[in-house]
């Protein structure tokens, strides 16, 4: 049959149709090359997602594969510690573990490398002894294994190694807790700063050295177990947290709690609202200490170092030193006092003096704080070289104390004086000071000479104990001659003898320092009958080893620096001395003792040697070794012996005159601070150890003769709650 070409009314183009058995297939040839074509391509474009996936793009798809199948998580390391100067530790950061029991889970387990036919593990037995030890109530330990509960949460935080036994046991979830730890000082604490719920900084040290102290992050990678939720894998590598440094402070535990306590007694003493107190070594600038209350309470910030104030008196020292310098005053030239009252260029108001004359030379004008005889030897000056010489003793200016939130103080440019200004700077007024800037400027005076940068950190080590930083005595600038240094430190010393600090007088030493009496102001005006009472002091005067500053914010009554504060630095004194390992060289202090007289011994009764002779059989090793046998004592009456106060010689005696033989006081219940004031006033030494509860060595009772050191346990810091 054939077949001719057909068309249709809805077709422009033929349809070729085979009209015999050997006619071309023109459209089916097409349609198969298409479709070869279309799988040639689909096949190139599976080779090219695929060779994307593989190659190009693998490494980006097997981080999305690791992150469905493996759990990334962020290893925080534990935070650096902070010491004191001794090693003593201030702040530290702890791992805890927090206790969770769920009842229902536990179940007896094979024992670890156990055989077969071993009895099981009695889980419930292991698991009641070990909250035995930890000393957890019965009543929560039936509660932690009554199947009727769900889950128990046990109250306390335990250090891992004592935990160590019962982490795996069926039914036993442990929750790791990190904890920053505060064991300082109340005052310390404003120093330190703190650290909020998550690790981050708040102020003082925390803050400032964060860096040195935060450590670096460590990784931990735990694969999804279907059954077992995620599991850390052998085969995934971890990164250690790096914990973070040890940052050992310059700061005296010691000398730190004899600070607190002593401000905190003079200020019930004085009824003042408020006190500071500066601690510092003059040779090289370590802070030793800083105190600070207002209110009652201890600063929430270091008030010695962040809130700045009109001094008065005590900076007259400075400028007189600098016309010492310039050659514009000697120690020795008189200065007209005008009896006491005297109207200055600039002025509209008299300067008065309390220690009235008509005349006195320079070292008086010192000696006796005259106001009249310092403004009139600061007008020897133009104001600009005024100026440059309060700058160059520090004021005006950061000190470089790694503290955020230090004071700079105030010291004004020249250009913006008023005619008053000159007179006012050089007596203390119109220039705002920080203790610390003062305490800093009297070092300067008590080194010969030299402005130190002020060191409160004094190492760094690594987690791995390796010394990273070490403080080294840095020079500002020399601010005297050590010749005008030397010739102050005697003017100094003559206001403790004989001038307006007596009140700081010790009768072993002698203490060099000047007293400053301020009105204080509050916006812009003068209170009537509100002073700070400033002492400034330097111990031992002919060597110091503490530069002090002491401020008693509005006492009440007396209100005069040289009493008030003075007052303070001599318990502060008396209290150190009396302290071991309170920063002192007690060698160089036997150099520099004074000559003491001792009334020669009477001859005693048979009675009373024979007393003598057993309180000696009773000596043994905790009580102070004898004293060298005193040579024969001369015709005269008295004999005058030096004065060694060392760690073996409390004071020079005769043999056959013993000291005082009494008990050690008991120190049950009493914090650190009233303990060693118990020991102090039961006239006993004190060293201060690390121990498990507050007690001493030898035990409360026993008999020790009077200068005998006794040994006063701190206890350790209990595992937060």
């Amino acid at each position: 049959m054939m077949f001719g070409p057909i068309r249709t009314e809805a077709a422009d183009e033929p349809r070729l149709v085979p009209d015999h058995p050997g006619a071309p297939a023109t459209v089916s040839r097409a349609r198969t090359m298409i479709v070869h074509a279309s799988l040639v391509l689909f096949a190139v474009a599976i080779l090219a997602r695929a060779v994307q996936l593989q190659i190009v793009e693998h490494d980006t798809w097997l981080r999305v594969a690791d992150r469905q199948h493996v759990d990334q998580q962020t290893v925080k390391p534990l935070r650096g510690a902070i010491t004191d100067a001794t090693g003593a530790v201030l702040v530290e950061s702890r791992e805890q573990v927090k206790l969770n029991i769920a009842p229902r889970e536990i179940r007896d387990v094979r024992r670890k490398n156990a055989k077969r036919g071993d009895p099981l593990l009695k889980t419930r037995a292991v698991l009641r002894s070990g909250l035995r030890a930890l000393s957890v109530p019965e009543a929560q330990i039936r509660k932690a294994l009554d199947t009727n509960q769900k889950w128990v949460s046990l109250p306390k935080l335990y250090l891992p190694s004592d935990v160590e036994r019962l982490v795996g046991l069926p039914g036993v979830h442990v929750e790791r807790v990190r904890r920053r730890i505060n064991s300082a000082s109340d005052n310390l604490r404003g120093v330190l700063g703190a650290v909020d719920a998550d690790d981050a900084p708040v102020g003082g040290i925390e803050l400032e050295l964060d860096l040195l102290l935060r450590g670096q992050d460590g990784s931990r990678a735990l694969v999804k177990d279907p059954k077992a939720g995620y599991v850390e894998s052998p085969e995934l590598s971890n990164v250690d947290a790096l914990p973070g440094h040890t940052v050992t402070l310059t700061v005296n535990q010691a000398l730190q709690e004899i600070a607190e306590s002593e401000l905190r007694m003079a200020l019930q003493r004085t009824g003042g609202t408020g006190g500071d107190v500066v601690i510092l070594d003059p040779r090289d600038g370590a802070i030793l200490a800083l105190a600070g209350v207002r209110d009652g309470r201890p600063a929430s910030t270091s008030t010695p170092m962040a809130l700045a104030y009109e001094p008065g008196s005590v900076m007259k020292p400075f400028l007189v030193s600098r016309l010492f310098d310039m050659g514009k005053a000697t120690p020795n030239e008189i200065i007209d006092t005008e009896n006491g009252s005297a109207m200055l260029p600039g002025r509209k108001r008299a300067l008065t003096d309390e220690h009235k004359a008509a005349q006195m030379p320079v070292r008086d004008v010192i000696r006796f704080s005259s106001n009249i005889g310092t403004a009139k030897l600061a007008l020897r000056l133009t104001p600009r070289e005024e100026f440059e010489a309060m700058r160059d003793f520090g004021f005006g200016s950061l000190t470089g104390v790694p503290y955020p939130a230090e004071s700079k103080g105030s010291l004004p440019l020249p250009a913006r004086w008023s005619g008053s200004t000159q007179t006012a700077v050089s007596i203390g007024y119109e220039v705002l000071a920080t203790p610390l800037q003062i305490a800093l400027a009297y070092a300067a005076i008590a080194n010969g000479g030299e402005l130190l940068q002020p060191a409160l950190v004094k190492e760094v080590h690594d987690a791995q104990g390796a010394t990273i930083y070490k403080h080294e005595r840095r020079v500002v600038r020399r601010v005297l001659t050590a010749k005008t240094a030397r010739e102050m430190r005697g003017m100094l010393a003559s206001v403790v003898d004989s001038g307006t600090g007596t009140s700081a007088e010790l009768a072993t030493y002698d203490v060099a320092g000047k007293s400053g009496t301020a009105r204080r102001s509050e916006n812009g005006r003068y209170l009537e009958g509100k002073y700070n009472a400033t002492f400034a002091g330097m111990f031992p005067a002919q060597a110091p080893q503490y530069v002090l500053v002491a401020r008693i914010i509005d006492p009440k009554g007396t209100y005069y620096g040289g009493i008030v504060s003075g007052s303070l630095v001599n318990g502060i004194l008396q209290a150190a001395l009396a302290t071991r390992n309170s920063a002192l060289d007690r060698n160089a202090l036997a150099e520099v003792a004074k000559a003491m007289p001792v009334p020669v011994a009477k001859p005693k009764s048979e009675k009373a040697l024979a007393l003598a002779a057993r309180d000696s059989a009773r000596r043994d090793s905790l009580l102070a070794p004898p004293p060298p046998k005193a040579e024969p004592a001369p015709a005269a009456a008295r004999v005058v012996v030096a004065l060694p106060i060392t760690a073996q010689k409390v004071a020079a005696r005769n043999d056959d005159e013993p000291r005082e033989i009494r008990p050690v006081p008991s120190v049950f219940g009493l914090d650190v601070r009233q303990a060693t004031r118990t020991l102090y006033a039961a006239g006993f030494q004190v060293s201060i150890a690390r121990g498990s509860d507050v007690r001493t060595r030898p035990a409360a009772g026993t008999m020790l003769r009077v200068g005998s050191t006794v040994q006063l346990e701190m206890p350790r810091m209990e595992s937060a709650k």
